[in-house]
């Protein structure tokens, strides 16, 4: 299970992180509102279907209280509304972002009366059915119902929003190819890895300063000259 692997327990957990790097999506988890932190990890997903810089979710976390993370104001804007908003509050994407979120604001209220907590449980939170359900609704979840975006969602949302969900640890994605030489660094030879994983994979070559165990809780970092 690619979820042993030492780099995600240091990226995910370790007090030093990756020569003093974390994961850049935690600073979401600050955000008090249950509703809003689900918010600002769908925003963020749809935003960027890779992987947000640090400053990309400390932008979304700092708007937090906005209309624009809001499904139950947003869908009752237009989306041109919407994109006036993403410049006006300096987030950035291309313009297509402002429909697809839109649609997917106008999808949670119609159906959760804007809740995210309710969408889960009305699928048992359970990342299968949740994953089976979006495929089987692509027109009023636009991008989000895409498989590995929607892995990639619901890591986050178990981790960082604080929903528990059955299933999480069986999450897959495709492991991309600009991640395969960082994998076989660390060991990893596989075709699918879990998203916590792949997430790891992609900030550990910007994190590596090749510190000292002293200031990075990976040891035997593949990055690090020995002795």
């Amino acid at each position: 299970m690619t979820l042993s692997s030492a780099l995600v327990h240091v990226f995910r957990d370790h007090p030093l992180g990756l020569c003093g790097k974390h994961d850049p999506v935690r600073s979401v988890s600050n955000v008090g509102s249950f509703e809003q932190r689900l918010s600002i990890l769908t925003f963020g997903v749809v935003l960027d279907t890779k992987h947000l810089s640090q400053e990309r979710w400390s932008a979304l976390t700092a708007i937090h209280s906005h209309w624009l993370l809001d499904p139950s104001q947003v869908a009752y804007r237009s989306s041109a509304q919407v994109w006036t908003a993403m410049r006006e509050t300096h987030i950035s994407g291309p313009q297509h972002i402002a429909r697809v979120w839109w649609q997917i604001c106008r999808g949670v209220q119609g159906r959760y009366q804007g809740s995210w907590r309710d969408l889960f449980r009305a699928n048992n939170n359970n990342v299968h059915t949740l994953q089976s359900y979006l495929q089987n609704n692509r027109t009023t979840f636009p991008v989000l119902a895409g498989p590995v975006i929607s892995a990639r969602w619901l890591d986050l949302v178990h981790r960082i929003g604080s929903v528990t969900l059955q299933g999480w640890e069986s999450l897959i994605v495709p492991l991309p190819s600009h991640q395969k030489k960082t994998a076989r660094l660390f060991s990893i030879a596989v075709d699918e890895v879990h998203p916590l994983l792949s997430s790891a994979l992609d900030a550990w070559p910007a994190s590596c300063r090749k510190l000292s165990e002293e200031f990075c809780g990976l040891a035997g970092c593949p990055g690090r000259k020995p002795g």
